[in-house]
């Protein structure tokens, strides 16, 4: 069970990464031209203060809770050798190709997978999505089976 636990930590972490960078640098980049534009506007008259203030507080916020993630998702991150990162990576490859195959957004599937790494347990999403895939693998070839033999006997 442990064992299980550190592969959904894993997992879950590399998710995080992949969300979290392009989210990190779209929250920076409006960011950056908020504070451009309300430095700009306040040139013009000192009457955009009274936007620049909870502008500036809310940029301020977000930077503090990107930080905040970003700390959290390396603390939550187990240790790793390369091999295991590289394999990992490749779940993690395999699993958003199942997500974009079912249409299912990214933050649910983050959402399912912080979910695993706070409360553990025997069947969580990760391994029954492993588990699934497995089984709808050998369903479908059963079926593909049937239909074969169904067109050999007319």
């Amino acid at each position: 069970m442990k064992d299980a636990i550190i592969v959904i930590r894993a997992v879950g972490t590399e998710f995080a990464r992949r969300l979290f960078l392009p989210a990190a640098l779209i929250v920076l980049g409006v960011a950056i031209v908020s504070i451009v534009t309300m430095i700009w506007l306040l040139t013009i008259s000192a009457w955009w203060l009274l936007l620049a203030v909870p502008v500036f507080l809310l940029v301020v916020v977000s930077v503090i809770l990107l930080a905040v993630t970003s700390v959290v998702i390396q603390t939550v991150a187990p240790q790793q050798t390369a091999r295991q990162r590289s394999e990992v990576k490749r779940f993690v490859d395999k699993l958003q190709t199942l997500s974009d195959v079912i249409q299912t957004p990214k933050f649910i599937l983050l959402f399912r997978i912080v979910k695993d790494i706070v409360l553990p347990s025997q069947n969580g999403f990760i391994q029954s999505t492993s588990g699934d895939t497995l089984s709808l693998k050998k369903d479908f070839q059963a079926l593909q089976r049937s239909f074969n033999q169904t067109v050999i006997e007319q």
